[in-house]
């Protein structure tokens, strides 16, 4: 009786939670449907006065208000409504030459469209802001490895097989774009697994060993020594038997697979090697990569591991720890090499033998790899797994039965893992899962295996959970650490959480403080920059090789480091967002500061430098970074850079083009300038309505090629050459000089890119540090900035005014926050 009463009484509770939340729902609509009533009425006016000739059809604009409807519950509508609203605050509607309204016409109007717009937004998310949320690729390694306490380089290698997130142009914490997949499930399993493999190592201490590639010995080095042309990487044999070698664009001939050296077993390994300049007048570079060997002793060496300058005469020794995996090579190779002086000689073609060859090159002594490094054993992943476990030599004993342990064991993990205490039951739950393998007197560690197999896929672990609509303080801390380590708590946050004093504003300031201090705050700074700033995509394209070849590898490891730093001292030294405009320092080393024609920088380390009065460079908008990443690797384009400046620095991204209307084609043959092409373009009224904001930001960054040279004329293709029966690019030749100049769309004209920078300094600051405070929330929360979200968001920006808007009180202020709070 007692248990039908129950089940009978929870019927009507959820009888009266459904009912209420139908009523809720239903006023929500009918607010909304008031509130649309309102705003058609206020708008309407306007709209004949002064949007009707542009906005009444498709011809002049894509906007049609004849036709849009006011109800704001149709997500379409309402996102148009949205964009008005905005561009009628910032003064863009109506344009010029037309006149502007008077603010007492205007006001009314905007405050009805601002009511209707945050009760729609409202009733759109309802009671959360984000729905549930997984993990990451990139939260579930760092996760992953420290929960475990395993080498994060292990993991990465691991979630290969894990589906890549969804590239929807937001960020990858965004729930609303994520999704999940049967291959995800299956990948979550086969990780978990190799994951404890990895972690439950027990057994004697494996033995380092130490493989040496001497090549004054080697036959391979001496084999191909003897051949009489230059070609295919072919080395000289020098007077103390090592060899020297010329040829930069090789990274086969030095790898560790033709001297016998092979990885057998995953693992950190320190990689040594020595060499000297030979026959340098200049400061000549020794370069490592590591990656695998392919068919016929082709090698695809495209992780650069070191660069080293070698500038004097002796032999230097260099030195890496990497991570290698069985079936990795590393190799040896070189860059910065003056060719032979005086007229072309064809040593391809055997006409001259190499001995005679003049030109810089580097000699290789030996390399050396040891390892696989085990700074302790039994290693530090299964003393932190399996607490109240003693290790007698290597190997594991029980002080307890079998089933205390683990249920002692999973208690500890399953806490951390989910990031939350367990309920009443639950570690029991999982530690059953146990029974059946001890029951067939199968290994303890095969027991305690499914069991924490088990919690590493679950949802609790999976997910970003909790219940309500604010966070408590384990959901604090666990946004906390997601946000600026990209991982779980530590033992410190948890047990302020677990302590109940993270809702102490002055406890949350010191962990914050805490943690912008930690190593791990670089996660945040990588991730950041490479989504905030498509940091990501600096791969996506290879430069032309005939009309950009001094790049290479080097030089885009440096265009990253110098973003990545540079972000990293704005938060370290709270400097503010007018440092992404413009800015007295960067970070250079030798290879950039040439690029940058830097004088005086020596060596291959970053370090940061004051830059030259006369210096274009200073802020992220004058990095080589940026503009690689908006060019193609041919030529450059005003469209996707003035996107860039619209969408990823003044959080104002341009619509998507109108169907059937093509985009520029590139002119590598330097016949016609970008800016003859857009005017085309822009004939169309249609494209001319964007592109009057697109343009601006895109011209002025015309000053930069696509690798961020800066330049007064455009590159054009040169002759190619018919070299060994193949055409090969031709030395580029100079086209039609730049113009940077523009006209901003409230009628501002500048002549270049500084000018357009000391705009965006007089005028647009707030709205940076406003975009910069959104990404820092959506990144953090899992859910986009919506209209009702606003005035939280404005309210987070003026409390950082007074500071110039400094980066780390701009994070202080984001985490403290209501909209970090909540759900």
């Amino acid at each position: 009786m007692r248990r039908q009463y129950v089940l009978q009484t929870g019927r009507i509770r959820s009888c009266r939670t459904w009912f209420f939340r139908c009523f809720v729902a239903t006023l929500l609509a009918q607010l909304t449907t008031i509130c649309s009533f309102a705003f058609e009425e206020e708008f309407k006016p306007i709209y004949t006065s002064s949007c009707i000739a542009c906005h009444s059809n498709e011809l002049l604009s894509p906007l049609n208000l004849a036709t849009l409807s006011y109800d704001l519950g149709d997500v379409h509508a309402y996102r148009k409504w949205e964009r008005v609203y905005d561009r009628m605050v910032r003064g863009e509607m109506p344009p010029e030459p037309m006149p502007k309204l008077d603010s007492a016409v205007l006001e009314p109007v905007l405050e009805a469209m601002k009511v209707a717009l945050t009760d729609a937004s409202n009733s759109m998310r309802g009671p959360q802001r984000a729905p549930l949320r997984r993990l990451t690729r990139l939260e579930y390694m760092h996760t992953v490895a420290d929960l475990l306490d395993i080498d994060v380089d292990q993991v990465e290698d691991l979630i290969s097989a894990l589906p890549a997130e969804a590239d929807s142009g937001r960020f990858d914490t965004v729930a609303a774009t994520q999704g999940i997949s049967a291959l995800h499930v299956s990948s979550y399993l086969d990780i978990a697994d190799k994951a404890l493999d990895a972690a439950l190592v027990i057994g004697p201490r494996p033995v380092t060993r130490k493989m040496k590639a001497d090549y004054a010995k080697s036959s391979y080095i001496q084999f191909i020594s003897n051949a009489e042309f230059l070609g295919a990487g072919v080395t000289l044999p020098v007077n103390d038997g090592a060899a020297a070698f010329f040829d930069t664009a090789s990274t086969y001939i030095f790898q560790t697979a033709s001297e016998g050296i092979s990885i057998s077993e995953a693992g950190r390994y320190k990689v040594s090697a020595e060499a000297y300049p030979y026959q340098a007048k200049t400061t000549v570079t020794l370069t490592m990569f590591k990656g695998k060997v392919g068919a016929a002793g082709s090698a695809a060496l495209t992780d650069l591991i070191g660069v080293y300058d070698l500038v004097e005469p002796e032999p230097r020794r260099v030195e890496v720890n990497t991570y290698l995996k069985p079936g990795d090579v590393v190799t040896l190779s070189v860059a910065d090499l003056l060719p032979e002086p005086g007229p072309f000689k064809n040593y391809f073609e055997g006409q001259y033998n190499v001995r005679d060859y003049k030109g810089e090159g580097i000699v290789m002594r030996w390399l050396e790899i040891e390892g696989p490094l085990h700074t302790e054993w039994p290693p530090r992943s299964i003393k932190r797994l399996l607490k109240g476990v003693e290790f007698v030599d290597g190997e594991i004993e029980l002080s307890k039965p079998a089933r205390v342990h683990i249920l002692d064991i999973v208690n500890d993990f399953a806490t951390r893992a989910f990031r939350r205490p367990l309920v009443d039951g639950e570690a029991q739950a999982y530690a059953a899962l146990a029974e059946s393998m001890l029951d067939e007197g199968r290994p303890f560690l095969d027991g305690l295996r499914v069991a924490l197999r088990a919690v590493l896929t679950s949802p609790s672990f999976l997910f970003h959970g909790g219940n309500g609509t604010t966070l408590d303080d384990y959901g604090i801390a666990s946004r906390l650490s997601y946000f600026l380590w990209r991982s779980m708590p530590d033992d410190e946050l948890f047990a302020v959480a677990a302590a109940g004093n993270l809702s102490d504003p002055e406890v949350l300031e010191s962990q914050i403080e805490r943690m912008l201090g930690d190593a791990k705050m670089q996660r945040f700074v990588d991730d950041f920059a490479a989504q905030a700033f498509r940091l990501s995509e600096i791969n996506a394209t290879t430069p032309d090789g005939g009309l950009y070849p001094e790049y290479d590898e080097r030089l885009g490891q440096a265009m990253v480091a110098e973003t990545r730093l540079f972000l990293q001292e704005l938060i370290q030294e709270d400097l503010g967002v007018r440092n992404l405009i413009d800015a007295d320092f960067t970070f250079v080393n030798r290879r950039l500061a040439e690029h940058y024609r830097l004088r005086g920088i020596e060596g291959q380390n970053m370090r940061k430098v004051s830059l030259p009065d006369d210096s274009i460079r200073g802020g992220l908008l004058t990095h080589s970074s940026i503009h690689k990443i908006t060019a193609n690797g041919t030529t450059s384009s005003p469209v996707p850079r003035g996107n860039f400046v619209l969408a990823n620095i003044l959080g104002q991204p341009a619509p998507p083009p109108p169907p059937n209307i093509a985009g520029l084609e590139p002119d590598t043959r330097g016949t016609t300038t970008v800016r003859e092409q857009l005017a085309a373009h822009r004939s169309t009224p249609i494209c001319a309505s964007c592109h009057v904001t697109i343009d601006p930001p895109g011209l002025a960054l015309e000053s930069f090629d696509p690798i961020g040279g800066y330049r007064t004329r455009y590159r054009a293709e040169g002759e190619k050459v018919f070299y060994g029966g193949e055409y090969y690019p031709g030395r580029y030749e100079w086209g039609p000089p730049v113009d940077a100049s523009g006209i901003t769309p409230e009628g501002v004209e500048f002549a270049g890119f500084e000018e357009y920078q000391k705009i965006l300094l007089d005028t647009k600051l707030d709205q940076i540090a406003r975009h910069m405070a959104s990404q820092m929330i959506v990144l953090a929360t899992g859910a986009e900035i919506e209209f009702a979200d606003r005035d939280e968001l404005d309210s987070i920006v003026k409390s950082v005014e007074a500071n110039d808007y400094g980066m780390r009180s701009m994070i202080h202020a984001v985490a403290s926050s209501d909209l970090f709070r909540r759900r």
